[in-house]
């Protein structure tokens, strides 16, 4: 038996007791798990970052220790070296469900038995519709000087219309396709398909993948000194309005009335639609919020506090209860924030889901009612 080990783990577990805090301890690792990368816990708390500092284990004598404050309500998370493609997986390599924290325990053993990229990459089968296509090249992002991939999901009805509406995505990996995305998809290409069939309703939907090395980056045009990301959002915001939504309404059967453009996403994806409709409202008069990162800086806040209203627009805000209390909170300040820029009641649509958890299938089955009420959806249009 490593006394040193027991010693360090009863250490941690009486400070812990003793402080109100929990203590994670991981037990087991893979044996090539390389001893100097750090492990760290994405959850609900940190809007599922991979890579958050203030979540990190720390190793001594060869124990992995993480010490937090206990919260009153359980939260999902999951372990990981930093990055998505480091994820913990089970000892064949599968994917594992999320792990649970409950509220009543001062110390968690964790035992990991694999992780994502010590197996080789099985290609899973693609359930995108016949509908949904890649651009044949990746966008330049000109000013970011990287390249983008953008899929597209184009209606059934296509070549019977000139201009239908057009929904811009973020995380455009989890959009469409369960092989590309990384925790399940939105299913939006079924959902559109749904819609035309049973309501008469077609769109085009642009799915943007993003860079993991830079989303965070992108994804805030504030920098969050503590994680030592972010800042990048304007430049995306940027490649966005002067370069891929100029492209997209040359090439395809676009409306390009802002009335008729949307642009939505979840956690960083849901804090970079909400920047990216305040700046552009002229190109974009349907903005969905969903499960956003406000947490990330709070310069969105002092922003907000300056900003009014230019012109026309609907916001549709969206969190769940098992999110977590700030994140509840956070989205009710925002929707006052927007209230006190000039917005009314007509304009934004706020719902609070009591089931509702960080996750795409949350988001996905809130979708269709985001999509009625940005685009003014009504039967047989």
């Amino acid at each position: 038996m490593n006394y040193r080990k027991l010693f360090i783990a009863s250490m941690a577990f009486y400070n812990c007791y003793a402080n109100g805090q929990v203590a994670f301890i991981i037990d087991s690792l893979p044996n090539k798990t390389p001893a100097s990368d750090t492990i760290y816990v994405a959850s609900e708390l940190n809007g599922w970052n991979p890579k958050d500092k203030n979540f990190a284990f720390s190793r001594q004598d060869g124990v992995y220790t993480l010490v937090m404050p206990k919260t009153d309500k359980p939260f999902e998370y999951k372990l990981s070296r930093g990055d998505w493609r480091k994820v913990e997986v089970d000892a064949m390599g599968r994917d594992v469900k999320n792990r649970v924290y409950s509220p009543d325990s001062d110390t968690v053993r964790l035992t990991i038995a694999g992780w994502r990229d010590f197996f080789e990459t099985t290609q899973k089968a693609s359930t995108a519709s016949e509908n949904v296509r890649f651009l044949p090249t990746n966008m330049e992002m000109k000013k970011l000087n990287r390249r983008r991939t953008i899929r597209l999901y184009l209606p059934p009805n296509y070549f019977k219309r000139q201009a239908f509406p057009v929904i811009y995505m973020h995380d455009g990996q989890n959009v469409f396709d369960e092989s590309t995305a990384f925790a399940g998809e939105w299913r939006v290409d079924e959902i559109m398909d749904s819609l035309y069939y049973h309501r008469g309703f077609a769109a085009i939907v642009v799915a943007i993948y993003n860079d993991s090395k830079e989303r965070l980056n992108e994804y805030s045009p504030w920098r969050n000194d503590s994680l030592g990301y972010g800042g990048g959002g304007d430049l995306y915001a940027d490649f966005i309005v002067n370069d891929l939504k100029p492209y997209i309404d040359k090439h395809f059967r676009t409306n390009p009335d802002p009335k008729q453009n949307v642009i939505m996403g979840s956690s960083m994806g849901g804090l970079i639609s909400l920047y990216i409709g305040l700046k552009y409202p002229d190109k974009f008069g349907g903005v969905g919020v969903f499960s956003p990162s406000l947490w990330f800086s709070p310069k969105v806040f002092e922003f907000l506090t300056k900003y009014k209203r230019k012109r026309e627009q609907r916001y549709f805000l969206l969190a769940g209860e098992q999110e977590g209390k700030q994140m509840v909170e956070d989205l009710k300040v925002l929707e006052n924030m927007l209230y006190g820029a000039g917005y009314d009641e007509d304009m934004i649509r706020m719902k609070i889901a009591p089931d509702g958890k960080h996750a795409e299938w949350f988001w996905s089955q809130e979708f269709p009612k985001a999509i009625e009420f940005l685009l003014k959806q009504e039967d047989g249009k």
